[in-house]
């Protein structure tokens, strides 16, 4: 409740806010440089009376910071941005122009002036409306993602269009939505041509493509509900630990480092793991080992100790024993030619 009240008063605050041309006060942009841009501008945000919502609040946004993307002198009216770095994290800003935020591996943990931080997986996407307060940042490890930024006015004509109409009702919220196969085939055009023409071939080819992302972007947010509901947000977390876990399996996972890579506690994981499968997150680990060593002692000539260190596991006694509670048989059996 405490945090609706800020929420609610940031989104009140937001409608009657003015923008100030000033520096950024040095310490707001912790983590990101000592002297931000100074093409930044802050924007004040209303805190809540209470002392106990002030102390809930505390780190959280005391002001914001406009970021202009677009220029008002500019043609261009989208401009797209690529991040491929480890340990990506932005603190609150704002910018002057919509924004479509798009993972292309790992995961983002988005805030905003009216939602707590969101899982946003590489099997969705996110708007954030322009002028509206937002803080991102990834999971450990390699993150990669795209963002594609719009002309809040070529969206307002736009929308007078009977195709974006019910894209143009909803840019003054923010939301995640379900991507599609058309919205990852825009994507993989987006590298092959990047990886394959010239840097002046693929310049020119780039607005077609931005293009293309923001019309189906746009058809997605009028067609589908965003995933505002706690269970479907749970649900897409829980497919991406899991997919986290099998593309993983060599590494040493436990229930402490998968827990740090998606920002939950191991106690939150544990429940939120077993109430969404039906299985523990340890038990669903060891089946996937077996599962993919399976595949390894029948497809491969593999020694069984390599099979082992595929899966992540150090003992092929401990593989064995695995093998015997999940398939009823040996690692060694199931390799034995069948007469």
């Amino acid at each position: 409740m405490a945090f609706r009240a800020f929420a609610d008063g940031a989104k009140s605050a937001r409608r009657v806010a003015h923008v100030n041309a000033i520096r950024a006060p040095r310490g707001v942009w912790s983590g990101l440089c000592d002297n931000p841009p100074r093409c930044c501008r802050r924007r004040d945000i209303r805190r809540p009376q209470t002392q106990r919502t002030m102390s809930l609040i505390k780190g959280f946004i005391e002001m914001a910071y406009l970021s202009p993307k677009l220029s008002g002198q500019s043609p261009d009216v989208f401009c797209l941005e690529t991040s491929d770095t480890c340990g990506y994290a932005v603190d609150w800003h704002a910018h002057d122009c919509h924004m479509l935020l798009l993972p292309r591996q790992g995961g983002l943990f988005l805030s905003t002036e009216s939602s707590q931080a969101s899982h946003v997986s590489r099997q969705a996407f996110s708007f954030v409306p322009a002028d509206f307060a937002h803080a991102t940042q990834a999971a450990p490890g390699r993150e990669k993602h795209m963002t594609l930024y719009v002309d809040p006015a070529y969206v307002k004509r736009q929308g007078q269009l009977h195709g974006y109409r019910g894209f143009a009702r909803q840019v003054d919220r923010s939301g995640i939505w379900q991507a599609t196969d058309t919205l990852e085939s825009i994507l993989r055009l987006h590298d092959q041509l990047q990886a394959s023409a010239s840097a002046a071939s693929f310049q020119r080819q780039l607005p077609h493509l931005n293009h293309l992302l923001f019309e189906e972007c746009a058809r997605v947010i009028a067609s589908q509900q965003a995933q505002s509901c706690a269970r479907q947000q749970q649900a897409t977390l829980v497919r991406d630990i899991q997919r986290y876990v099998e593309e993983n399996l060599a590494s040493d996972l436990n229930i402490e480092l998968i827990g740090h890579q998606f920002h939950l506690s191991r106690r939150h994981l544990t429940r939120l793991f077993k109430a969404a499968t039906g299985e523990t997150l340890l038990d669903f680990t060891n089946r996937t080992r077996v599962e993919t060593a399976a595949r390894l002692v029948s497809g491969t000539t593999l020694p069984i100790l390599d099979v082992c260190l595929a899966v992540g596991l150090e003992s092929p006694s401990y593989l064995a024993r695995l093998f015997k509670r999940h398939l009823g048989l040996t690692p060694s059996e199931l390799r034995k030619p069948r007469r």
